[in-house]
């Protein structure tokens, strides 16, 4: 694998899963990353195969797709400050500018219209319905370095939502999304 491809901000899958407190569900959704056919890792920084460590801040792993193997990395940022009010958020994210050289320079993700290349848009949406069957998340959102700019209490405000970014709620949180929000939420069922 390049090394060199690692460069760039993060186009992102960013999940806000559960209160600080409970680590379970990171520990499941990471065995899970781990499970898939199609990806290898974890990796230490120079891709020597590592264990999964759930304390540990970040992961490095690689997608393989028909054509490509993309490195991307998974994060678990635990909010302990205090931790009975914090979460623990998941993300999955890949290099911009590695999605270009990979996928070719029309997909950018990072600009006013992005542009993800159906593979990686596929896997995004197939992990958000896998994740949530795992354990029930309360927010996930896809876009350019979002993670941290929204919480499952900000879809019942009415924010300017001045990006493209994709917002999943599950449907038993849908009753917390403002109406003006329901156009920019997708909700999950199951």
């Amino acid at each position: 694998m390049n090394k060199d491809l690692r460069v760039g901000g993060f186009y992102e899958l960013t999940i806000q899963v559960c209160r600080s407190s409970n680590m379970e569900p990171i520990k499941k959704y990471t065995e899970y990353i781990k499970s898939l056919k199609n990806v290898d890792g974890p990796f230490e920084r120079n891709f020597e195969l590592t264990n999964i460590e759930i304390e540990t801040f970040e992961h490095e792993w690689v997608l393989n797709l028909e054509n490509v193997s993309i490195p991307f990395k998974t994060f678990n940022i635990h909010e302990d400050e205090p931790i009975e009010t914090g979460f623990n958020w998941f993300d999955i994210c890949f290099y911009t500018e590695t999605i270009e050289q990979l996928f070719g320079e029309e997909y950018k993700t990072w600009d006013e219209n992005p542009k993800c290349p159906p593979a990686l848009n596929d896997f995004f949406n197939q992990t958000i319905m896998n994740l949530n069957n795992i354990h029930k998340f309360q927010l996930a959102m896809i876009d350019f370095e979002i993670s941290g700019q929204y919480y499952l209490a900000d879809m019942g405000k009415d924010f300017n939502n001045w990006t493209n970014s994709n917002f999943f709620v599950n449907e038993k949180d849908a009753h917390l999304i403002s109406e003006r929000n329901k156009t920019v939420v997708e909700i999950i069922s199951g």
